[in-house]
């Protein structure tokens, strides 16, 4: 039965993400963090994004910066609005972790082990990539604070220690995030397969009253706050849960509108902070499905957008590390077109790293094969 016209005007429907539409949703994160990481320590906004911590005037320099320097639109836009790649990952994580459950459920200890296997050799390929960029730039090895640090990252805990957080390479703070979802995922998985909407939204709602405690009752120090940990994300990744396990995808004008504003009022209004995150990855969402109804033939463009989505994760643990001496070369020159060659070489440097880095991970993964237990 084909649908009707107010189905055709107020909602989109597709068929589950293929696997290139899954990595094309990465590519387009990873981009996004990239240049997100290069172009916000560079100025007219240089670090004024509200991520962790909100703050009015934030989103008064990122318009203001539009008014002073238009011709500077790109750098601004990935400065202040790039890191919410990070709200995409989350989101398709649940949602390729639901769609690998539907096929073959797994206890909580098998689950965690085999997401150990993944993220393990990630983690200390990075570590090791840090080690040998310390040595060559410094001619000096790790100090013991350093060694202090990345102990904390192999335990996955420096989002609870003071001054942990950033350090060694400031995008690596995800890794604490991301095991962090990864403990909760059977049991939300468990909750959203019996409950549908009801459970996303209960946990959601119960998320962010946690948050909104936190946020006005813990005063927290050294570049501690409660939006880098897992119960500040769990409503997307919910969202990805819930829609992993629905056998279409349903774009709505509505909600999209809602999801908008919220975004919008968000980046003024600290009471909708918090509501930012799941607000911006449904706007997303809401145009992504878009394209693909439009256009859903592939193209270069896309082709292209698939395979950084392919290798996503080796470009997140390498780029942190070497976009210090193209930065610094950009605030040297300050020169609009000068600062977006910059940016171009440094994606060049970290894409032909990850390769070499790719290399090694699935070395690693055929031995970890090899060596898998029967289950």
């Amino acid at each position: 039965m084909p649908p009707n016209k107010h189905n055709m005007t107020y909602k989109t429907s597709i068929a589950s993400f293929t696997k290139d539409q899954t990595s094309i949703i990465k590519g387009i994160a990873i981009l996004m963090i990239i240049f997100h990481n290069f172009f916000h320590w560079i100025e007219p906004v240089d670090s004024m994004e509200n991520e962790f911590f909100f703050k009015t005037d934030h989103v008064k320099v990122f318009l203001q910066s539009f008014a002073d320097s238009p011709w500077e639109f790109i750098n601004i836009l990935f400065s202040y609005l790039g890191h919410y790649g990070v709200e995409i990952f989350i989101f398709i994580s649940g949602y390729g972790l639901a769609k690998s459950f539907l096929s073959k459920e797994k206890s909580w200890g098998r689950f965690m082990i085999d997401r150990l296997k993944k993220l393990y050799p990630l983690l200390l390929i990075g570590l090791v990539v840090f080690i040998l960029f310390k040595i060559t730039m410094t001619y000096a090895i790790p100090t013991a604070a350093e060694w202090r640090s990345i102990l904390y990252k192999l335990l996955f805990i420096n989002l609870f220690i003071p001054g942990e957080t950033m350090v060694l390479c400031g995008p690596w703070w995800f890794f604490g995030l991301i095991i962090q979802l990864y403990i909760f995922f059977p049991l939300l998985y468990k909750l959203i397969s019996k409950y549908g909407f009801k459970a996303f939204a209960l946990i959601s709602i119960t998320s962010y009253l946690f948050v909104y405690y936190a946020l006005n009752n813990w005063h927290l120090t050294g570049g501690l706050t409660v939006m880098q940990h897992c119960v500040a994300h769990f409503p997307e990744f919910c969202l990805g849960i819930y829609l992993g396990k629905k056998e279409n995808i349903t774009a709505n004008i509505w909600v999209f509108l809602i999801a908008l504003t919220v975004f919008i009022l968000g980046n003024f209004y600290e009471a909708f902070f918090p509501i930012t995150f799941l607000s911006v990855t449904y706007v997303l969402l809401f145009i992504f499905v878009k394209v693909i109804s439009w256009n859903p033939k592939p193209n270069m463009i896309r082709r292209i957008i698939v395979y950084f989505g392919n290798i996503s994760m080796m470009l997140f643990v390498i780029h942190g590390m070497f976009r210090w001496q193209f930065v610094c070369l950009a605030k040297h020159y300050n020169n609009p077109g000068i600062t977006i060659i910059f940016a171009l070489l440094y994606f060049l440097e970290v894409f032909f790293l990850s390769l070499s880095a790719k290399v090694v991970y699935d070395w690693i993964q055929q031995l970890l094969k090899k060596t898998k237990p029967e289950e």
